[in-house]
């Protein structure tokens, strides 16, 4: 059986109150033609479908042309979960309806987990769709009063499933999973709780033929090279600037066996890092070396004022996000000003003194010089 694994669509997101639906609509478009040409059995959306929990009409709008598209023309089902973003009950709405046609979705997390069965040439493939929940919910399903941790409610939870019975079984799930090795995280992903509490290991998972696990927002693996993050469709905050998106193509053997292999999704505007000084940066040649359109983090490495950098920048780059200075100015507080002596300082050591706070730079003895001499010249004026 052939599965593809997406999961963090965001559907919805805006990004310094920018609109990402125009390219999260030709990140869809893309995703169509890959199911067209690579025949996936079924395609998994593992949690954070839309971005909030009260997603916007357009948003609605884009997620429902998507999944009529793959469920009614390319005749694929979509088996989706709920994550941390979305809103459970909102999601599953119309759930037994849709599932008729081929869209099953799980909504809020509810005991016994749900399940889907598809077949292929082997035999039936046993999909359990298990979404996002927090502590207080995992109890309340569980109908217990202990003082479970999230690791312990999530091992009570997963022996509800029976998976004795020689079938291939699949999960679908979305949160924390820690294996042996360090999980990469993005600034764009919501804190499940305070301190990252939630969380559960990748040792409980080891009866499943394969987990397609959301809420991490890098392409990577949780313990096995069968539980797996797809990662998000989109770059979603510049600290995913040279992540790989794409899906991930699960090919499931007769054996329950998986060979993972990722499509590149290529996106409408890409996120990246310029960094410079803001004469150089607005050089025609430098902007027209990568697409202007990508949403930019301009980075300066100017000294001193500048006037309306972000407005400039936006003349050559239209979607420029944030400007961040290298050389901060850090004004110190009148607490941190130093008892000088004015009578024992130059106006070049004065002048030198106060760039340094204002600046965190330090004047050359050059530049002390000339500024010396100008003070000098003027006063000889007057």
């Amino acid at each position: 059986m052939r599965m593809f694994h997406m999961a963090d669509l965001h559907i919805g997101k805006k990004l310094n109150q920018v609109s990402l639906l125009e390219d999260q609509q030709y990140m869809l478009e893309q995703t169509i033609t890959l199911i067209n040409q690579q025949q996936p059995d079924v395609l998994l959306l593992a949690g954070d479908i839309y971005d909030r929990r009260n997603p916007s009409v357009e948003a609605v709008q884009l997620l429902d042309v998507f999944l009529s598209r793959v469920v009614l023309e390319c005749r694929v089902p979509v088996l989706a979960i709920s994550g941390n973003h979305d809103s459970g009950e909102r999601l599953g709405f119309a759930h037994h309806i849709l599932s008729r046609a081929g869209l099953h979705i799980a909504g809020r997390l509810h005991l016994p987990v749900p399940s889907v069965t598809l077949q292929d040439a082997w035999g039936p493939v046993i999909f359990h769709l298990l979404s996002y929940g927090d502590l207080a919910t995992l109890r309340y399903e569980l109908q217990t009063e202990e003082a479970l941790d999230y690791q312990q409610a999530m091992e009570q939870v997963l022996q509800t499933i029976n998976l004795e019975d020689g079938q291939r079984h699949v999960l679908l799930a979305h949160g924390v999973v820690a294996g042996s090795e360090e999980l990469e995280y993005s600034d764009s992903e919501r804190e499940l709780t305070i301190g990252g509490t939630e969380f559960w290991s990748s040792s409980l998972l080891s009866g499943f033929c394969y987990v397609a696990l959301g809420h991490l927002h890098s392409c990577q693996r949780s313990g096995t090279d069968c539980i797996r993050y797809a990662g998000s469709p989109l770059k979603y905050s510049f600290s995913e600037e040279r992540h790989r998106k794409g899906i991930l193509q699960v090919d499931l053997a007769e054996d329950g066996g998986v060979t993972v292999t990722q499509l590149p999704l290529t996106p409408l505007r890409d996120m990246r890092t310029i960094r410079g000084n803001l004469t150089d940066l607005l050089q025609e040649d430098v902007v027209q070396s990568a697409n202007s359109q990508d949403f930019i983090r301009a980075v300066l490495t100017d000294y001193g004022e500048l006037l309306e950098p972000m407005a400039r920048l936006r003349e050559k780059y239209p979607n420029a996000l944030t400007l961040e200075r290298e050389h901060q100015l850090q004004a110190e507080t009148m607490q941190q000003y130093k008892r000088i002596d004015l009578q024992k300082q130059t106006p070049g050591q004065l002048f030198a003194d106060f760039y340094g706070q204002v600046t965190g730079g330090t004047m050359t003895d050059t530049e002390i010089a000339v500024l010396e001499e100008t003070v000098q010249t003027v006063q000889e004026v007057e």
